[in-house]
């Protein structure tokens, strides 16, 4: 075998050369790919002697990381068994990390993204509350207010913004907040509200419902993984049937939940249900398109 035949002698090169000329993949996946190609580097970087004879193969591991990246479809898997590092390969061939780890490779996928344009953030989602009934409608923030459309009627309300440690911060406010993770983590906790789960509340309620730039969700992400108690459940499908990575953190009040698309750092879905008071109460956000608009309607 020629050192040509050995380099693309690895899963996907048939399909790669078959391609032939592709369109550049999205910054999300070129991220992706990048956190894909730095696991595979990391894992050949110690070499036992066995290992030595067949470093060709790390190669083409590295190689075939490349290949979700050119074809731009590559999906990194978690679960939340054991201890290692995501590659880009199918699902029941999935190494385990840990929710930090997850959350700081969510991070850069993040701060390659959009940054938010428009006059308004729409939100277009289905809300499930504690009784069982559930709503879906729109909903359309600006920088003076906000504005509700539900069943072929508007409804508007003045401008709220989002918590963020005891303060309230509106989208004015959103450019102020720092892009350190740890002053935003010292933000979060600073109201010692419910023992730190205000925090992981706060950060997702930031990453699924404001017009964070690209370097402050980037910076909620490595906040949420500096975080105590945030646990990795694994990939999940929504309550719509898409799927994703869900988060989890239990807290004095509540067991909450957040399901995250890794392929685009977007929040699918925010559970919190009730572990005192009224056991067993759920309420749910479930975020099925969210993005700037320029008008209402």
């Amino acid at each position: 075998m020629t050192e040509r035949q050995d380099l693309l002698d690895f899963p996907g090169t048939e399909a790669l050369q078959a391609a032939g000329h592709v369109e550049l993949p999205s910054p999300q996946a070129l991220a992706q790919a990048m956190v894909a190609v730095r696991a595979a580097a990391q894992d050949e970087a110690v070499v036992t002697p066995l290992r030595r004879r067949r470093l060709a193969s790390g190669r083409r591991i590295v190689a075939t990381a490349f290949v979700a990246a050119a074809c731009a479809a590559g999906v990194v898997v978690y679960t939340n068994q054991g201890a290692g590092s995501p590659t880009a390969q199918a699902p029941q061939q999935a190494k385990t990390i840990s929710a930090a780890t997850f959350l700081t490779d969510t991070a850069a996928v993040a701060a390659a993204g959009p940054m938010p344009s428009g006059q308004y953030w729409k939100m277009h989602m289905k809300v499930t509350y504690e009784n069982g009934k559930s709503s879906t409608f729109d909903e359309y923030i600006s920088r003076s207010g906000y504005h509700i459309v539900d069943g072929g009627q508007t409804f508007k309300k003045p401008a709220s913004g989002w918590r963020l440690g005891s303060k309230t911060v509106d989208w004015n406010g959103l450019d102020q907040l720092p892009t350190d993770p740890a002053k935003l983590l010292e933000i979060m906790e600073s109201s010692k509200e419910y023992a730190g789960q205000s925090a992981f509340l706060q950060a997702s309620s930031l990453l699924a419902e404001s017009p964070a730039s690209p370097q402050l969700r980037a910076a909620l992400f490595k906040a949420l993984a500096g975080m105590n108690g945030v646990k990795l459940v694994g990939n999940v499908k929504d309550s719509a049937g898409r799927e994703g990575t869900e988060l989890a953190f239990n807290g004095i009040s509540s067991s909450d939940r957040t399901i995250v698309d890794p392929k685009t750092s977007l929040l699918l879905e925010a559970t919190q249900t009730s572990t005192k008071g009224h056991l067993g109460l759920i309420d749910r956000r479930t975020y099925l398109s969210v993005g700037p608009a320029e008008k209402i309607g």
